[in-house]
Formats: C-alpha cells, sequence, structure tokens
C-alpha cells in the first residue's frame, strides 16, 4: 500500500461526542499532506464503535481498530501505529481540536529539527488560555519536592525543575524532558526503533516512559508556541484512578530505569507523601476521593 506522510493515531474510550468533533476538526482544519486516521477503540460502552464506523463510510482518511478490550493508552497506540502507513505518526487525544492547519505546520516544523524524537505544539484551553505540557524528569530532587508540597511553595517552587507541568515556562520554543501525549508526533521509524511505548504501563507516565527512552539514544523531545491546538481535557488527571496509576508507575518507572538502591528512597518519599495526603486532604477534610486514593496508594507502596 502507498506510504502516507502522516498516520494520525486517536484513542477511543467513550468520547463519542467529542471524538467526532476531534475527528472533523483534523478533516477540516489539515490540508497539504496525504494523512489517514486511524481509530482505536478501547471497547466503548456508549456507541463510540457505531460512531466511528459512520465516520468510516463518510470520510475516506478514517478507519477503526477494534481492540475489543480496553488496553489503555499505551497498548492501544501501540496497536494502532501496526496498521500505520505514514512515514511520521500524530499521537493525538480525543478530546483535542485542530486548528489553523496546525497539523501541517507541526510536521514541517518538526522536520527542520536535527534528531528530534518527538515534537509538540502549544495546547490551549477551551477558553484559548495557554496549557502547561510535560515537565522534567523524575529525580530525588523533584519527587521529594512533590511529596512535601515544596514545589507548590511561591519562589522556592520555581526554582526546582519539576516532574510536573508549570505553566509560567511554556511561553517559548524549547527542548523538553517529556511531553503529554495530547498531541505527539514521532517518525515512525523512530516509535519502531523504540518498541513503541511500554505496555506494562495501563495509563499515566507512559509518555514521560517514552521520552526517557528516546532521550537515552540521543533524541530530542521539543515543545514549540506555535501552532496550537485545542486540548478540552488538560484540567482533568485528579481522580482516584489518575493519583493512584501515578504512583503505581513512578514506582515502576524506577525499578525500570533507575539503580536499584534508589527504589528504598523513592517508595519512602511516597509513603511519605501519601500519608501527610491522606492526614490533610483524606481525614481533616473529608474528602472521600482523597482517602480512597491515598488508602490505595500506601498498600502499593507497602
Amino acid at each position: 500500500m502507498p506510504k502516507l506522510d502522516l498516520s494520525i493515531i486517536i484513542i477511543s474510550y467513550n468520547t463519542r461526542e467529542i471524538l467526532t468533533d476531534c475527528i472533523k476538526s483534523v478533516i477540516k482544519h489539515t490540508k497539504g499532506i496525504d494523512y489517514e486516521i486511524i481509530i482505536v477503540d478501547n471497547d466503548s460502552k456508549d456507541g463510540s464503535l457505531e460512531r466511528i464506523k459512520d465516520l468510516e463510510n463518510k470520510y475516506s482518511q478514517v478507519s477503526l481498530v477494534d481492540a475489543k478490550a480496553n488496553l489503555g493508552f499505551g497498548r492501544a497506540n501501540n496497536l494502532g501505529v501496526k496498521k500505520a502507513r505514514g512515514e511520521y505518526l500524530l499521537l493525538l487525544n480525543s478530546d483535542t481540536l485542530v486548528i489553523d492547519n496546525a497539523i501541517k505546520e507541526s510536521l514541517e516544523n518538526m522536520k527542520k529539527i536535527p534528531d528530534c524524537g518527538v515534537f509538540s505544539c502549544k495546547l490551549l484551553n477551551a477558553d484559548k488560555s495557554i496549557q502547561a505540557s510535560g515537565g522534567h524528569f523524575p529525580n530525588f530532587g523533584n519527587v521529594l519536592a512533590w511529596q512535601l508540597f515544596i514545589d507548590d511553595l511561591p519562589l522556592i517552587g520555581k526554582l526546582i525543575p519539576s516532574f510536573h507541568p508549570q505553566l509560567a515556562s511554556y511561553d517559548r520554543n524549547k527542548q523538553m524532558d517529556w511531553i503529554t501525549g495530547a498531541f505527539m508526533i514521532i517518525p515512525k521509524k523512530v516509535f519502531d526503533e523504540i518498541g513503541g511505548f511500554d505496555e506494562n504501563i495501563f495509563m499515566y507516565t507512559e509518555e514521560m516512559e517514552l521520552c526517557f527512552r528516546l532521550r537515552k539514544l540521543g533524541y530530542k523531545t521539543i515543545y514549540q508556541i506555535s501552532p496550537a491546538i485545542i486540548h478540552l481535557g488538560g484540567a482533568s488527571g485528579g481522580s482516584v484512578f489518575a493519583l493512584t496509576s501515578e504512583v503505581k508507575n513512578m514506582l515502576y518507572f524506577w525499578k525500570k530505569h533507575k539503580p536499584k538502591w534508589q527504589l528504598p528512597f523513592i517508595k519512602a518519599f511516597f509513603l511519605i507523601g501519601s500519608l501527610l495526603r491522606l492526614l490533610i486532604f483524606g481525614i481533616i477534610k473529608g474528602d472521600e476521593k482523597a482517602r480512597s486514593a491515598y488508602t490505595q496508594a500506601l498498600g502499593l507502596i507497602t
């Protein structure tokens, strides 16, 4: 089959309406490149599968991969890539809206950067304000600062290279440690070279772990302020599942990539942090979600 410039891979999981809006925005605002849209459905129960089939019949660019199970973010993207015909891959969240031919411009910008392994454009909230994307790789210092709330402090927090996105630093083009998975362009040969996403990570931290492996091979992760797309889900991630998954996957990351002697210290940092959050948010403030999340987190650590 003929090669294309770009394969756009979107993971679908019970997001029928915003997925539809996303696909329509891609088709409306993507000009001047040959592309395909591969939608991997993770066993949605809201009618998404039927909607995707309708879109597949309506638009020649669209094709469906029915995962028949909830594979999570990384495994589902790996599955979509197996079908991809593009020289480049765009991993695009279903809760995004493309504007101003941003995909073509991003692809052209990436091609100009030597050794660029991952590229992200600027993400905007629904009101067009800037949204933070990505952060620094985790280390002893920023994990401890995170767990002790030090990176939340005025002035001091700004001096710490935070693992989590810090909004103030997204007003310029720069090389980053990692970027969030809402919009990631990766050369397919590079994605294949590193073996795609680690399928042991169901969701959360998977894009950081991918960027970490790319860095070890000498590839750059680049963020640019132009063009831009809208990411409607940028404020999400505070669910019990998200909170516990982040702890679980950070411990997995340490076991996989860091010296063994460091793991007990990282566990201790997360243990202290989870106890503090359980006390402050779960008990003192009476937040049931926090109580459940940090009780589960303590079980993962101990």
